[in-house]
């Protein structure tokens, strides 16, 4: 039997992103809601973002925050790069894909609690750190690094932009579910102005599953009732395991 028979999932990524998610869930029995709420484009200024990596050649480590950050960052930029670190596993794959194998990937949690919990960047006093990330990034992973002694530039190589969509499309595809999956606080946010009010309780009674304990807060100030989920790692294989095991106790019960 598979595990999320007829479980209504809402999944917000990019369209890109998604495939492989969507295609998981399905295979598990999901029925999938797909609703990209950001699309991800290069930022304006591409040449001098190639230019600012390849200052940025010598430094003693290259941060990124996503794929996306990788995947805009190598479009640019084909040279020698320094050592790397990757907020999560995801992030670490698109690496490797790139041709930049080894990056030092965090532990225990993924994101930027990950990365400033790792003691390999627990005394980076003297160091010259650059962030390599998309627009509108939260500042915990630069102050923190910081306030450790470090000189941190952070680079924003993207940027998120809205997804209209009509608004009966959205009431539908949040009608047809029962778990929401949100990758960020902007999508979050995106995602509520466009319910429309008569759907506005249905989708505050979802229970979603977040990528950070930031994200978890941030939702129940906005008034979500259920405590979000939180999968061990950011990638589309915890999303999956979280869910079917979120199942199995919600049948126990």
């Amino acid at each position: 039997m598979k595990r999320l028979a007829g479980l209504g999932v809402l999944v917000t990524r990019p369209e890109h992103q998604a495939r492989l998610l969507c295609a998981l869930l399905e295979q598990a029995g999901a029925s999938v809601q797909r609703l990209p709420l950001l699309a991800i484009e290069p930022v304006a200024d591409l040449v001098g973002v190639a230019e600012r990596l390849r200052q940025a050649r010598g430094w003693h480590h290259w941060i990124f925050t996503s794929a996306n950050a990788v995947r805009q960052a190598t479009s640019v930029d084909a040279g020698r790069w320094p050592p790397l670190a990757a907020a999560g596993a995801a992030t670490a794959a698109a690496l490797d894909e790139a041709g930049h194998a080894g990056a030092l990937v965090p532990d225990g949690l993924d994101g930027a609690a990950g990365l400033l919990a790792d003691p390999r960047f627990a005394a980076p006093a003297g160091q010259c750190i650059l962030i390599v990330t998309g627009d509108n990034t939260l500042p915990q992973l630069a102050e923190g690094l910081r306030a450790r002694g470090a000189e941190v530039e952070v680079l924003a190589v993207y940027r998120r932009v809205p997804v209209p969509h009509a608004p009966q499309a959205v009431a539908d595809a949040i009608a047809a579910s029962r778990v929401a999956i949100v990758s960020s606080g902007e999508a979050l946010a995106h995602l509520l102005q466009l319910t429309p009010p008569g759907a506005r309780a249905r989708l505050l009674s979802l229970q979603l599953a977040l990528p950070s304990p930031r994200m978890i807060e941030k939702a129940l100030e906005m008034g979500f009732t259920q405590t979000p989920l939180l999968p061990a790692r950011v990638s589309d294989a915890a999303y999956l395991e979280l869910l079917e095991r979120w199942c199995m106790v919600s049948k126990s019960q």
